[in-house]
């Protein structure tokens, strides 16, 4: 019987450390580490300092574009986009893997579009690859209308009573195409997103590092737990 109890402890040891490294090594949000020492500023992704222009209407949406003046959003309701897109964007494309003769072609795409309306499948799947990707959502401005926002994940974790500051350039072929479907349901012009995330911040490499240490890090203090809980036990008996 005991044997039987230590067959069974050690599959659902496997299955916790399996569920622990997808969640961390896919998961797990690290923005707010590169954003640690961002400072307050009118730069993009900075925290807003004074100059900031706080956007609650469509004309200061479209007064923000023309004069490229650095703007913000304050916390409010967040609609999630079926769009995500890559965090590291150089990582987009096609990259082969193993030695020669044996390589294989992956191909990383810069954004991902799923079905508008996202289904619960679809959401589940833009967190489980919210380590590499981040979504857009729309918010809705004082005077009614929504504005297409883009900014890194953890921060919807986190909560913000106001977001980092961004610039409003015009949308991207996909992010107009996400948008125009949208607009079906929402008062959203599809012409315009406000960028607030600090592009660059984040490399694939040193992020796969960054995860991979905390990985290693939190299987070594479980072990030392479970195998010191063991002991103690078999003491008993």
């Amino acid at each position: 019987m005991g044997s039987e109890d230590s067959k069974v402890l050690k599959v659902c040891k496997i299955i916790l450390f399996g569920i622990l490294s997808l969640g961390i090594m896919l998961s797990a949000p690290t923005g707010w580490i590169y954003d640690l020492g961002v400072g307050t500023g009118t730069e993009q992704g900075q925290k807003p300092g004074e100059g900031v222009m706080t956007i609650g209407s469509r004309e200061e949406v479209e007064a923000s574009f023309s004069d490229q003046v650095p703007a913000t959003i304050s916390g409010g309701k967040l609609v999630a986009c079926p769009l995500v897109r890559l965090r590291d964007v150089e990582e987009a494309g096609t990259h082969y893997t193993g030695r020669r003769g044996s390589r294989r072609q992956v191909t990383i795409s810069e954004y991902i579009a799923g079905s508008y309306p996202l289904s619960t499948l679809q959401k589940i799947s833009q967190g489980i690859v919210s380590g590499t990707y981040n979504r857009y959502h729309l918010t809705e401005l004082e005077d009614g209308t929504y504005l297409c926002v883009y900014f890194d994940d953890y921060l919807k974790l986190t909560g913000t009573d106001r977001y980092p500051v961004g610039y409003v350039r015009s949308a991207t072929i996909q992010e107009r195409q996400m948008l125009e479907r949208m607009a079906e349901d929402y008062d959203v012009d599809s012409k315009y997103v406000l960028d607030m995330y600090r592009h660059g911040k984040v490399t694939w490499v040193t992020d796969m590092l960054l995860r991979f240490g905390v990985l290693v890090v939190v299987i070594t203090i479980i072990t030392v737990v479970w195998d010191s809980i063991k002991k103690r036990k078999d003491g008993q008996g």
